[in-house]
């Protein structure tokens, strides 16, 4: 058991330095692009983009209109839809299985200080495929509950709805949904904290599958649930002022470059490579903190050589002629 106090932001002072060892220390444009593909891989399914669209509905001719088409067109417009739900679908899947084999590569390349790419691709094939199961499972977790809230705010507000006035039940509704949704949102953030910081190193350290790890890691966090809980907190400031910080370089950036640095920026990939010691950085956070529990938890510290056992003495017999 640790009995050293638990530091909270030197942890993430140890992973700026180490940050620099991966990436400047000496500075390589090759390797960076390699790190940088595999942090590419790694962050596949985090953040995203969208689009709005604007359609043209300010009458309600327009509306009729649209009406009619759907009504004419309702059984190709639902397997129209059937079709890009599946392609969206499996695209999904894709990324996910990919960026679940990029988390193990990424963080190979941070923990050996190298910029490799097929050798962990290979090597870690079994504990990318574990992680994308249980992330798939984890998915389907989340989104039953977020239907079940749903379903329930809606009954609770269905008599509103149906009245199509904005009352004492809608308002409740929303209440209720606020209430209930918030402190899952906490709950599943940590268990999304807690499986990117340590599960997976502690995976990658025992060449262990996903739920292994959690078994590994969940005595340690009932030992130490302040201190984590803890860590969450100080992890969430710190990513919302480098968040901050990011937001505000870009505006500045697209501001005085007419906005060809914001294009940049949000080109896949080439968006990765450019704020790549962020990521590297963010990427040192939970093993370094999680070194302080002792050599089982420490990413970078492998387990002295089997000592072998001495040979049996040989005894000789004498042979009576």
């Amino acid at each position: 058991m640790n009995t050293q106090p638990i530091e909270y932001m030197e942890p993430f002072g140890r992973a700026w330095n180490r940050m620099k060892d991966l990436l400047f220390r000496p500075f390589d444009l090759g390797r960076w692009i390699a790190i940088g593909f595999t942090a590419w891989l790694a962050t596949l399914t985090e953040g995203g983009g969208g689009g709005n669209f604007n359609l043209p509905m300010d009458s309600k001719h327009e509306l009729k209109q649209l009406g009619t088409f759907v009504h004419q067109h309702l059984a190709a417009i639902i397997i129209g839809a059937t079709l890009l739900l599946l392609v969206c679908f499996l695209l999904r899947l894709v990324l996910s299985w990919l960026s679940a084999r990029g988390k193990f590569m990424f963080l190979d390349n941070a923990l050996t200080n190298q910029a490799a790419i097929a050798e962990p691709w290979r090597r870690w094939r079994t504990q990318g495929n574990s992680l994308f199961w249980w992330d798939f499972v984890f998915g389907f977790v989340l989104l039953a509950l977020v239907l079940v809230l749903g379903g329930l705010c809606v009954a609770l507000a269905w008599p509103d709805i149906h009245l199509k006035v904005f009352r004492g039940y809608a308002i409740a509704a929303i209440v209720l949904g606020f209430l209930l949704l918030l402190p899952f949102s906490v709950l599943f953030g940590y268990i999304l904290v807690f499986l990117h910081d340590f599960v997976v190193p502690l995976m990658r350290k025992h060449d262990l599958k996903t739920n292994a790890a959690w078994r590994r890691f969940l005595p340690l966090l009932r030992a130490n649930v302040g201190a984590f809980l803890l860590y969450g907190l100080v992890r969430f400031a710190v990513s919302l002022v480098l968040g901050m910080a990011l937001v505000t370089v870009g505006c500045l950036a697209c501001l005085f470059t007419c906005g060809c640095a914001g294009c940049l920026l949000a080109m896949p990939f080439i968006g990765t490579v450019i704020i790549l010691p962020v990521v590297a950085w963010e990427r040192y956070w939970g093993p370094e903190f999680l070194r302080q529990f002792g050599p089982e938890f420490d990413v970078w510290c492998t387990p002295p050589p089997a000592v072998p056992e001495a040979p049996a003495p040989v005894i000789a017999v004498p042979v009576t002629p």
